[in-house]
């Protein structure tokens, strides 16, 4: 859900807090697709740490917020859950990410840094969006949704509302508990490992980007946080239309790649990044497509469903995660094998 006039405090919040996200991002290589790939051939987790690190922050900071009553996550938590779309979408997603060789965030990442390639990608992207959201995709997009939809009668859908009225105990003492396990025992998970906590640019980028997450909800007055899926579309459209439409999440979107770029030059990080090859730009272009496909159908990416929805304790967001990294060993494991169907043997066989 998005403001509508998010207001110049806002906007500005939404640049920087972006910007804040690019340059971490680009400084400690914060890349979902590549923390799969670390344990898949180098059996390192410290990547992966990070993000679960970033998740269980990012969980622990959305529910004190909205205990405290500065944001109220149920205006965002719908009384059904569209599982058919969202496992579709994250499966897709993942797949895309793999292809493109990284998520949204990591392509308007590189974007910053000087990709040329990835300027592509996030333009394809955009304009997948738009058309699964409002366009020619749209009825498909529809028709998954009336077909794969449950509803939950007696609560919203977030995992402590349901275990609240389940079993009959006070909703903050449910929400706490719900929290403590999950959001406190991925920090602790994250936090007992040395090798990780000896790589101070990993543990750095899951406490910064994690904190991003509660910051990004109250700025924005506890409708959005970060996503890149549909807020690309948006912003797209927004340039070609109208200038004056900017709201809190095309903020963000527009912050990650300045902020990007204002690392890159600090550092002297930037380079210019084209096409290597003839098979790389269908290729990417396919993976971007199905990025934009999936974000819309799973209502969010990495950032949109995987940090920010899960800070939520949604049962959508848990599915779409779920749906996200098969999506991305299978994208993965299609490289090894040669072929589609041979991936998804193999992705069966292996697993993670």
């Amino acid at each position: 859900m998005e403001s509508d006039s998010p207001g110049t405090l806002a906007a500005l919040g939404g640049l920087g807090i972006g910007a804040v996200v690019g340059a971490t991002a680009l400084l400690s290589n914060f890349c979902a697709l590549g923390a799969v790939a670390d344990i898949l051939f180098a059996r390192d987790w410290r990547r992966m740490r990070a993000w679960l690190l970033a998740g269980g922050i990012a969980i622990v900071g959305t529910q004190a917020l909205d205990s405290l009553g500065l944001i109220q996550i149920d205006r965002v938590l719908a009384p059904y859950v569209l599982w058919l779309p969202t496992l579709i979408g994250g499966v897709g997603f993942g797949f895309g990410m793999a292809l493109a060789g990284g998520c949204i965030n990591r392509a308007l990442v590189r974007l910053g840094a000087g990709s040329l390639k990835s300027l592509v990608t996030v333009v394809v992207v955009g304009l997948v969006a738009a058309a699964t959201s409002g366009g020619m995709l749209a009825p498909l997009n529809d028709t998954l949704s009336r077909w794969g939809r449950i509803d939950i009668m007696i609560a919203p859908e977030g995992l402590h509302r349901i275990l609240a009225v389940l079993d009959a105990f006070d909703a903050e003492a449910v929400r706490w508990a719900v929290t403590a396990v999950v959001g406190g025992g991925l920090i602790v998970y994250c936090l007992m490992d040395d090798w990780f906590r000896a790589s101070r640019d990993q543990w750095a980028a899951g406490l910064i980007i994690g904190g991003m997450i509660p910051v990004a909800w109250l700025m924005s007055g506890g409708t959005e946080a970060l996503n890149f899926a549909a807020p690309t579309s948006h912003l797209l459209l927004a340039a070609a239309t109208d200038r004056s439409a900017f709201t809190f999440s095309m903020a963000v979107v527009t912050g990650v790649p300045l902020g990007a770029f204002i690392a890159g030059l600090l550092t002297r990080n930037l380079s210019l990044e084209t096409y290597t090859n003839r098979e790389d730009l269908p290729r990417n272009l396919i993976g971007a497509a199905l990025m934009g496909f999936g974000g819309t159908l799973a209502l969010g990416c990495t950032f949109g469903q995987g940090l920010s929805g899960v800070a939520t304790l949604s049962l959508s967001a848990l599915i779409a995660v779920a749906g996200m990294l098969f999506g991305c060993l299978w994208g993965i494991r299609y490289f090894e094998a040669g072929g589609l169907w041979s991936g998804l043997r193999l992705t069966f066989k292996r697993g993670v």
